[in-house]
């Protein structure tokens, strides 16, 4: 059991599903209704070649240099499935593609080049081939952009179309949830602080300490419901489900430490995005039967 659950988590499902989540979160803002085939297949195998080629990139060099990660030493235990997760993943986003608008591909464009060299080293430094994600602080970022571009652009543009340029409401909901993918990455940076330094890759926790970075995750929790206030006030049934998602997600973020284990970041961080989508759904529910 404990094998398929490490699959579950570790082979990338989890996040696909949670990315998955975000993105039938945009379409319920935009159009009221919750579910959208199409696209939630292809956010979800999208996400699995994006990570699972991220993984699998960096085996080699986890081989060599080492590693105490329990998420790592699966990794390297299970390459074969995760490549073929992988082509699984990208079976599901090459079929999915064609029941969206056509439109979509010049999004996939600038979103896939960024993906493929975060994952894959395309970059030249000093001489060397490297990751977008090995340099300098741009990792947080890098991943905040890419995940608000599928999770939100990418909807409202299968909704709007080129129209998309000029709809303040989608763009609205970009930066509220690029700024709760921030908040959450951080656990991450400060998961990875020690194979980050063996690396010499700089990052937030790695630059201003970790204990700092954890309070920086937490502000931006705040800043992203105070953006929701400010969209929808408190009338609005989402503001409360977005409040009660920001207090587990704060309280979720505050536990961050270097020491722990692959599953607090895997699993439960990652999952504050399905729980913000949940409580959304629940509340809705709740509301339009009262």
């Amino acid at each position: 059991m404990k094998g398929v659950f490490s699959y579950f988590v570790y082979g990338s499902w989890w996040v696909a599903l949670c990315a998955a989540a975000m993105g039938l979160l945009t379409w319920l803002e935009l159009t009221g209704s919750w579910w959208n085939t199409p696209l939630f297949i292809f956010i979800l195998g999208s996400t699995l070649v994006v990570y699972n080629l991220n993984m699998i990139s960096g085996l080699d060099e986890l081989r060599i240099g080492g590693t105490q990660s329990e998420r790592h030493h699966w990794c390297m235990d299970n390459e074969k499935l995760m490549k073929l997760t992988l082509l699984l993943g990208l079976a599901l986003a090459a079929i999915s593609i064609w029941f969206l608008k056509s439109v979509i591909w010049w999004l996939m464009i600038p979103l896939g080049a960024v993906a493929m060299a975060y994952t894959v080293p395309l970059i030249r430094k000093n001489a060397n081939a490297v990751r977008l994600r090995e340099i300098g602080l741009w990792k947080i970022f890098l991943i905040a952009s890419v995940w608000t571009g599928m999770t939100v652009i990418l909807p409202s543009v299968h909704l709007y179309g080129f129209e998309q340029l000029i709809e303040v409401f989608s763009w609205e909901l970009a930066i509220e949830r690029g700024i709760f993918i921030l908040a959450i990455t951080i656990p991450f940076d400060v998961r990875d602080l020690v194979n980050d330094a063996k690396k010499r890759v700089r990052t937030i926790p790695s630059t201003i300490g970790w204990k700092r970075s954890v309070a920086i995750a937490q502000l931006l929790l705040a800043v992203f419901l105070l953006l929701v206030w400010l969209r929808i006030g408190t009338a609005h049934p989402f503001f409360y489900a977005y409040l009660f998602s920001a207090i587990l997600t704060f309280i979720c973020v505050s536990f961050a430490t270097p020491n722990r284990s692959d599953y607090y970041c895997s699993f439960w961080v990652e999952g504050t995005m399905m729980l913000q989508f949940v409580i959304v759904l629940v509340i809705l529910t709740t509301a339009s039967f009262a």
